[in-house]
This record gives C-alpha cells, structure tokens and sequence, in this order.
C-alpha cells in the first residue's frame, strides 16, 4: 500500500522536531535566549529542572517516531500518543508535588489532552490512514 502523503510529511516533521527539542536544551545549557515553560517566562535552571527531561524522552520519541514512519512500523503511531500520555503525566505529577506553577501545569495538560485527542483520531480513525496502518500490520 503506497504511504499517504502526509504520513510523509509526518516523518520529516518528527525527524526536524527531534532535532529541535535537543537543539533548545543546548540554548538552554549555554543560557542562550529566554526559557518559557507553558509561555511564561522561567530561570535558566527551572527549565533546566523541569522542562529538559520531558524535552530529551520527547525528542528521543520524535526521533523514534521518525524512523517508525519512515520504515513503515505500525507501532509508530503509539508512540505518537505516547508523548501526549508523557506529558500529561509528567505535568500532573509535577502539579501535585508542588513542582510546577498551576497556570503551567494546566496549560501542558489542556494542550496535551487537545492535541492528543487530536493525534488519536488522525492516526486511529481517519479512515484511510487507520486503513494504511491495519494494511502495515498484516504484513
């Protein structure tokens, strides 16, 4: 079955936000330009903390998810919803420590539940992409 086109735009995002996520936790250590959490402004060692983390799985994901594309693996799309799972669990966990500001903490867990759901419906029942990966499972 031939790949849906924006599978393949899919793969190239994924493998430019992999490198994006490793490349802001490198701005970051050198305390090159401001260091938002949720779009509010943090310190230098809070984004450290708190967001480098959940930003270098992510970006390990992302990079997963751009090899599981590309090499046509079904399970890629889990991985997808995995990250959405990561950091709603990741900001609950921090909220509820007390960790993370609650304005943030909501923010990252709207987002996530939003995007997420949206990443469900795309890679799970759009149909002809749902068709595409049953088609990839078969063999």
């Amino acid at each position: 079955m031939k790949q849906p086109f924006a599978i393949r735009i899919l793969t190239w995002l994924a493998a430019l936000a992999s490198a994006g996520m490793f490349v802001s936790i490198a701005l970051a250590i050198l305390d090159i330009g401001p260091h938002l959490m949720g779009g509010e402004k943090v310190t230098r060692s809070e984004w450290l903390q708190i967001a480098a983390p959940p930003v270098a799985v992510i970006g390990c994901l992302m990079a997963s998810i751009a090899y599981g594309l590309a090499a046509r693996k079904v399970w890629s799309r889990h991985l997808v919803i995995a990250i959405f799972v990561l950091i709603i669990m990741y900001a609950s966990a921090l909220g509820v420590l007390n960790v993370l500001n609650h304005t943030i903490m909501w923010r990252a867990i709207a987002n996530a539940s939003v995007f997420g759901c949206a990443a469900v419906w795309y890679f799970y029942f759009k149909p002809n992409i749902a068709a595409y990966f049953r088609e990839l499972a078969k063999g």
